[in-house]
């Protein structure tokens, strides 16, 4: 399956790029999913879940934040990392509600059916978090405008607090000092870094980006998906969205890691099995209001 490009111009600002997973027949409903940190809509095994989840009727969207380090000539490396330092949590999940918002006018999608289907947006790991302030914000001005809101909000590996994963103390006063904090990613081996505008822009928008607060906004239907194994995000993560969800599914797999046992790059035409078995959850639980493992 030939992934079709996506591209959202928006007034002033960067457009925002993506890839259309597309099913032959009419649509069940439309799933945007949201990368994660030091990630992009091509990392790993993503493109295969986009693959699936076409494959058993649903239109699904990966998109790349436009800050998060990669540029649409090179869509798989962190070569803008300008960019990648002034990025911040509102900026992501702005775009993801422009996002939300687009693909329910019929203008922009060219698909007035699927415009009305159900919603839903996926996020793993920090974009689990930003799925759930989108979802939340996009769902409200969608129905104040009289139109369908989003469905579900779905997390893999999901983070429940973005407060707790700045620095503190003697760190967090020399990233003011310095007005950068670095950051490695070990698997490019390249040094990045962090604006203080970003600790500033959440600051400053703290009600706003606390993932709690979204979570206990959204009406809609909730599933949390997470490893049990880990080790980047814990569990609690997990229960804590659990919790505050109105209508929460919560599924767990025994043993899976923090990327469900894709890697980057991911070369082979299946999905690991335990991202197998998530997405086959998630597309039960899109269909059924139920995830079954």
């Amino acid at each position: 399956m030939n992934p079709l490009p996506f591209l959202l111009e928006r007034d002033n600002d960067r457009p925002i790029s993506g890839a259309w997973h597309l099913p032959e027949g009419p649509a069940k409903g439309t799933v945007l999913f949201l990368h994660g940190y030091k990630g992009y809509m091509d990392w790993g095994a993503w493109p295969q879940v986009g693959n699936l989840m076409a494959s058993q009727g649903w239109r699904f969207l990966r998109i790349n934040f436009t800050h998060n380090g990669t540029t649409p000539v090179k869509p798989s490396s962190f070569n803008d990392l300008e960019a990648f330092a002034a990025n911040t949590y509102r900026r992501e999940r702005d775009e993801a509600v422009d996002v939300l918002k687009a693909l329910r006018n019929p203008a922009s999608v060219k698909d007035t059916i699927a415009s009305d289907a159900p919603l839903v947006v996926i996020g793993h790991s920090r974009g689990g978090g930003i799925a759930c302030l989108a979802g939340a914000a996009a769902d409200c001005k969608l129905r104040q405008t009289g139109r369908h809101g989003v469905d579900a909000i779905v997390t893999w590996a999901g983070v429940s607090d973005f407060a707790s994963r700045f620095p503190t103390g003697a760190q967090l006063e020399d990233w003011r000092k310095t007005g950068q904090l670095e950051v490695i990613n070990h698997r490019t081996r390249q040094r990045l870094h962090h604006n203080w505008s970003f600790f500033q822009d959440f600051q400053e928008n703290e009600s706003d980006l606390t993932i709690e607060n979204a979570v206990r906004k959204f009406k809609g239907r909730m599933m949390v998906a997470h490893g049990t194994d880990d080790v980047a995000v814990a569990i609690e993560h997990a229960h804590q969205l659990n919790q505050w969800s109105t209508f929460p599914t919560l599924a767990l797999l025994e043993g899976a890691g923090h990327t469900f046992g894709a890697a980057e790059p991911w070369q082979k035409p299946i999905l690991p099995e335990q991202l197998q078995v998530l997405t086959q959850t998630t597309l039960h639980f899109m269909e059924e209001g139920r995830a079954v493992q």
